[in-house]
């Protein structure tokens, strides 16, 4: 009866020796899960985190389209319609230059375009045609992702999705309204969508 006591205690002294041990290793792989999920936040925040300085520069454009629709109110009978388009670019060769003290950029350049169009009536029509880019204006940086853009008074706001040492994608939104001639009010509204790469 003694021996049997002796290897039971044994027994259980063991068993609890081997559950401190499964705790210690939990704890430890627990530990070092918790670690590498924090450095890899940190280092992703460092990553996503946009510098001013990083915009500065020469980008040469990869990919250029952009949407737009204008919604028409006509004011004497309150009637309504609208109409909008699509750009495709292609044989891209333009640039973006950014400079800093003073804050102004400029879009010189010149590309094809595949261009749709849809009337009132939902009838889509197809152009081709060669574009020039001509803008010269300033900007201010109100945030790490987004940008104003004025072109002689004319502002557009820009959103920046991606920009690192190499590569700048970026949004950017215009929106006016005008009664024209015929006392209709048009609302326009355009979103261009950027691609470039830095050359210098």
């Amino acid at each position: 009866m003694l021996k049997i006591f002796f290897f039971c205690k044994k027994r259980t002294i063991l068993v609890e020796l081997q559950e401190k041990e499964t705790m210690k290793i939990l704890k430890k792989t627990t530990l070092i899960l918790l670690l590498a999920t924090l450095i890899g936040c940190s280092k992703d925040s460092d990553k996503d985190e946009i510098s001013f300085a990083d915009l500065k520069g020469t980008w040469e454009v990869t990919f250029y389209s952009y949407d737009g629709s204008t919604q028409y109110n006509s004011i004497n009978n309150n009637d309504s319609w609208s109409t909008s388009y699509h750009g495709d670019a292609w044989l891209l060769d333009f640039h973006l230059e950014i400079t800093e003290n003073p804050n102004d950029y400029s879009v010189t350049g010149t590309h094809k375009i595949d261009f749709y169009f849809t009337d009132e009536n939902g009838v889509e029509y197809y152009y081709v045609g060669d574009q020039i880019k001509n803008e010269f204006g300033t900007y201010v940086r109100n945030s790490t992702s987004n940008v104003s853009f004025n072109i002689n008074n004319d502002i557009k706001h820009g959103t920046i999705l991606t920009l690192d040492d190499s590569k700048l994608i970026i949004n950017i939104s215009s929106s006016s309204s005008e009664i024209n001639a015929d006392n209709i009010l048009e609302t326009k509204k355009r979103d261009e969508y950027y691609t470039y790469k830095r050359i210098n």
